[in-house]
């Protein structure tokens, strides 16, 4: 993939700021649960693998 396409980090980080300024704090708060979610799910299950 070259440099012009697609889309950079930089590029993707500046749209969902901007997105999330003016959305939805209940949507905001919703990802951030998510997010927490993924997070505890990984250290779960590395703790299970590295005890199994």
């Amino acid at each position: 993939m070259s440099e012009q396409e697609g889309t950079t980090f930089v590029q993707w980080r500046e749209r969902v700021h901007t997105e999330s300024d003016g959305g939805n704090p209940q949507m905001r708060l919703i990802m951030m649960v998510a997010a927490a979610v993924v997070v505890a799910g990984i250290l779960v299950g590395t703790i299970v693998l590295m005890l199994s």
